[in-house]
This record gives C-alpha cells, sequence and structure tokens, in this order.
C-alpha cells in the first residue's frame, strides 16, 4: 500500500540526498532493480541508490522505455524503499505520461512510496527529444510537489542529446549547455548527460553548468578521480549492472544446456549466506 503521507524519516532522508549533491566529491550512485540487490548495496555501505528503469523492465519480461505497467513500477518502489534506510532514486523515464497533471500524479504517488529522488528524461523514441517547453512544464510541475507534501527530493533531469545523438556531433555540446542551464533555471537540483560525450566535451560542459552534474559510467568516463577533479558530483552506472547480470544468466543457460554444472556447483554463494544476509531481526521486547 502507498504511504498515507510523508513520513519524516523520508524527509530526513532527502534532505541526505540533497547533500551529497552540495558536497565537494563525487559519489557514484548504483541502479538496481530490485529490493534483493539494494539491501546487498546498503549492507556494504553505499550511501544511496537509485534504481535503472531498463533493470526494473528486464526483470519483469518488458522492454525498457515506459513498457513497463506504471503500477509494477510503484510496486517496485514500495518493495525498495520497505527494505533500506538509504536514499533512493527513481528511474522516471518520462514521467509515464506527456500530460502535466497525470506527471504530477504520477510523481505524487512515487513519492508517497517513499522515494526521495527522481530522473526525468528529454528522450523520445526513434532517437528523438522532447521540445524545451513540456521538459519545463514537467520540471515545474515535480517541483510543485515539494512544498505540497513538504519533502525537498531530487529532480535530476536527464537530456538525452548525446544519447539519442541528436543533430551534428559539432553542436551537440553547445545545445547541451543550454538545455542543462535551462533545467536548472527551471527548478531541476541535478543534470544527468548520459551518452557518448568526450572527455574533453566534460571539461567544457563543467565550465560552463550552473549545478551539480550527473553522467553515466562509459568506457571513456570511467576513472573516478579524473571525473571528480573536474566537478562532476555524481556518476550513474545506468543498467550495465542489470545487463552484467543477464550477461552472466546466459553464460550459465548456454553450459546447463551442456549437462555442465561445475560453475554453478563451485562458484556460487552458500544458501545459509545469502538466507543470513536478508535475515529480519527481532525487536526485544
Amino acid at each position: 500500500m502507498n504511504q498515507m503521507n510523508i513520513t519524516q524519516n523520508q524527509k530526513d532522508r532527502a534532505k541526505k540526498f540533497q547533500e551529497m549533491h552540495r558536497q565537494d566529491k563525487l559519489f557514484v550512485l548504483p541502479n538496481i532493480w530490485d529490493a534483493g540487490g539494494a539491501k546487498i548495496f546498503e549492507k556494504k555501505g553505499f550511501q544511496a541508490l537509485a534504481t535503472t528503469s531498463a533493470g526494473i523492465a528486464f526483470a519483469n519480461g518488458f522492454s525498457d522505455g515506459e513498457k513497463l505497467p506504471f503500477s509494477i513500477l510503484l510496486e517496485t518502489v514500495r518493495r525498495i524503499t520497505s527494505k533500506i534506510d538509504i536514499p533512493l532514486s527513481i528511474d522516471f523515464e518520462r514521467g509515464y505520461s506527456e500530460d502535466n497533471h497525470e506527471v504530477y500524479e504520477n510523481t505524487k504517488k512515487i513519492l508517497l512510496s517513499g522515494a526521495v529522488g527522481l530522473n526525468v528524461e528529454d528522450g523520445l523514441p526513434n532517437k528523438r527529444i522532447s521540445d524545451s517547453q513540456a521538459m519545463k512544464n514537467k520540471i515545474e510541475c515535480m517541483n510543485s510537489l515539494k512544498k505540497e507534501l513538504g519533502v525537498d527530493f531530487v529532480i535530476n533531469s536527464r537530456t538525452d542529446i548525446y544519447w539519442n545523438e541528436i543533430g551534428e556531433p559539432e553542436n551537440r555540446l553547445r545545445a547541451v549547455i543550454k538545455r542543462v542551464n535551462d533545467y536548472f533555471s527551471w527548478g531541476a537540483d541535478c543534470v544527468f548527460v548520459p551518452g557518448n560525450i568526450s572527455f574533453n566535451e566534460l571539461k567544457i560542459l563543467m565550465k560552463e553548468v550552473n549545478g551539480p552534474l550527473n553522467i553515466l559510467l562509459n568506457k571513456d568516463l570511467k576513472h573516478i578521480d579524473q571525473l571528480n577533479s573536474l566537478g562532476v558530483r555524481r556518476v550513474s552506472l545506468g543498467s550495465s549492472l542489470s545487463r552484467n547480470n543477464i550477461s552472466n544468466l546466459f553464460k550459465e543457460v548456454e553450459k546447463i544446456g551442456k549437462n555442465e554444472f561445475d560453475s554453478l556447483l563451485n562458484n556460487t554463494l552458500s544458501y545459509e549466506f545469502v538466507n543470513h544476509l536478508y535475515e529480519v531481526k527481532e525487536d526485544n521486547k
């Protein structure tokens, strides 16, 4: 069931998450898709987590791109937030609507399910992006919920200019700089720029933006110390962990098809170890 209101604990987690974006060092934000994975990251000392829309979709038998029913996303958010005590940000894709009122209502439902951050993107199917006015409307209607619900959750606005390869390569950086600063001026707390942006382009971008920047880990942007020195504040893993998990599953499926079971028998955590991870300690009364 949904929470009926925002708890003080949730407000505290939102404050902590906001502070993480304002500190003078970068943080890595792992993207998970279920409560079990979230618990492992929390136990290993991670201070915040985010979901991956692709990972949740794949785990439920859907492709990415708002193909997953919103009801399943909500249930996933509830399950995860009920099992962890650290901030959770939700990959909200396009808000599951282009209608501002519906985006507002969907945002409210996500927040009342325990999240303290939302990622909303301008990317559209078929390698397109929405116009700036549509994003302005979404950011502003989401922002209105901060006052209404009394929780300062993090709005992470994503621009897919690089991700969707919009326009000519030589014009992308200027277009991104404008979008990023527009998103900040409309109320975004952080802006996410995934895609094939080079290190040199990122250096220029960092000098031009007016707030915390989130980038996606990739083969060219993987050295955390360098990214930190540039001033990047948040590094997301995206769907990489989910795809790595599926890659390993494919390998095991092929072995099982050949009646080869050694890796399952020899390289698998014990039942006792994994079960202990999820034991709930009973309160002493």
